[in-house]
């Protein structure tokens, strides 16, 4: 809940140099994914914003943390569990796909796969 009070990194960049948008159809969560690559394409700055359950904004707010320093390739390559050990709560099958809006935005996939 403390990343739900206070989001780590919520915001906008200025001048991103590429921004995903997802969506959870099911529920209605949407976010706005926005980073900045350093000359070896790692992030090294990340923003994020939306709409969205407590659960949604709080998982934006660990994952925006999580990618700082990856490259675009490593997030990609991220498996779904990764996210969830760092939420450290019990999660049904639908809370499930809040919790990986943040992943499967920037993976540009539909959380309704998982």
């Amino acid at each position: 809940m403390r990343h739900c009070r206070a989001p780590q990194n919520y915001g906008r960049l200025k001048h991103p140099g590429q921004t995903f948008r997802g969506r959870n159809y099911f529920c209605g969560d949407a976010l706005e994914i926005s980073v900045k690559f350093d000359r070896r394409q790692k992030i090294t700055a990340i923003a994020w914003q939306g709409s969205g359950c407590a659960l949604t904004q709080a998982a934006a707010s660990i994952f925006s943390e999580m990618i700082k320093g990856k490259t675009l390739d490593q997030v990609r390559r991220m498996k779904s569990e990764t996210l969830i050990k760092q939420l450290k709560i019990e999660l049904s099958p639908v809370r499930r796909k809040c919790a990986l809006l943040p992943l499967y935005t920037m993976k540009q996939e539909d959380p309704a796969a998982d």
